[in-house]
């Protein structure tokens, strides 16, 4: 895509205090690029409670497809739950579905939109799309992108099923996403996960009981979380940017009833929150002048047994650990 032109350059600095609000909006931009006819550009965004724009976020990029979600704030509700999890700004721009050029010259708008209004970490960028959405992600993916994605979330495939994978190595992980009752994929996701499969890339097959061609359903979060793991697990920029302090540990782990919390190698400020497999938030505290090891004694009460994501922010930046409750 070519560079911002000056005059929306300018436009996209005056969205900035908009733009770096948190919870559900819409913003709508000019478009200048001849392709697009001068139609303007819907972006939905969904920007988490615990956004801090002197930290940098995690971004996830996502596309709807022709059925359930079929529009960019369906698509952007779906994946609010994950981006709160995440501590990661969700951004999900109006494609022009079975129209790759134009779907690409509104991707990498968005994509340049969001960096000039939010603390964006470049390596921390997920793309996902469902059905005909997920044909503009994965030709974006695995074709010569102008902005590199940390990994790719294949949801319930659509048209397309031949990606390049003539260069393994240079392809990051992937994680397709399918209902065991998807009759409407089976073909495309059947010929994926045959080329896929064993093609020298970090890939990951993700079958979901029961769910057919739909992005809602009761695990949406719960299974997207295991593609980012994975993703996350298997990428080699894992935690570029984000934390620049001291190495933080946390015990025990897993937490069981009556135990404590214990937190060592923190220092100064630091806001602590925790989020369930969901999404939700379920616990958060201000820690002051926080010294080298803290004891949180009030932490297990009221939690229930299962997985946690415990997100640490300070001015060292954003550290995302991983919490068994029993």
């Amino acid at each position: 895509m070519k560079q911002l032109s000056a005059v929306l350059f300018s436009f996209l600095v005056s969205f900035s205090s908009l733009a770096q609000q948190t919870g559900d909006y819409t913003i709508t931009i000019p478009t200048f690029e001849p392709t697009l006819n001068g139609d303007s550009l819907d972006i939905y965004f969904h920007v988490p409670s615990t956004y801090n724009a002197n930290v940098k976020h995690k971004m996830i990029l996502g596309f709807h497809g022709l059925g359930n979600p079929d529009n960019s704030d369906d698509i952007r509700n779906y994946l609010s739950p994950l981006g709160d999890s995440l501590n990661a700004v969700v951004v999900c721009p109006d494609p022009y579905l079975q129209d790759q050029p134009r779907s690409e010259i509104v991707l990498n708008l968005a994509y340049d939109s969001v960096m000039t209004w939010f603390n964006i970490d470049t390596n921390q960028v997920y793309i996902t799309g469902y059905s005909a959405g997920s044909d503009v992600a994965a030709q974006y993916f695995f074709g010569e992108p102008s902005h590199p994605m940390k990994g790719l979330i294949w949801h319930s495939p659509g048209f397309f099923f031949n990606p390049d994978l003539s260069n393994p190595e240079e392809i990051p992980p992937v994680c397709l996403c399918t209902g065991t009752a998807d009759f409407t994929s089976f073909l495309q996701t059947a010929a994926l996960n045959n080329s896929l499969d064993g093609a020298g890339f970090p890939y990951l097959y993700n079958e979901i009981p029961g769910v057919d061609h739909t992005m809602e359903y009761p695990t949406f979060t719960e299974e997207m979380l295991e593609c980012i793991n994975f993703i996350d697990a298997n990428s080699s920029n894992v935690g570029i940017q984000e934390w620049t302090g001291n190495t933080v540990t946390m015990y025990p782990n897993p937490l069981a009833e009556g135990q404590e919390l214990v937190l060592v190698g923190l220092e100064g400020d630091a806001n602590i929150s925790v989020f369930d497999v969901s999404g939700k938030l379920v616990w958060n505290a201000q820690l002051n002048n926080a010294s080298n090891r803290m004891v949180i004694s009030d932490f297990r009460g009221g939690l229930s047994t299962g997985f946690y994501s415990v997100l640490i922010q300070s001015e060292e930046g954003s550290l995302n650990k991983k919490l068994v409750v029993r």
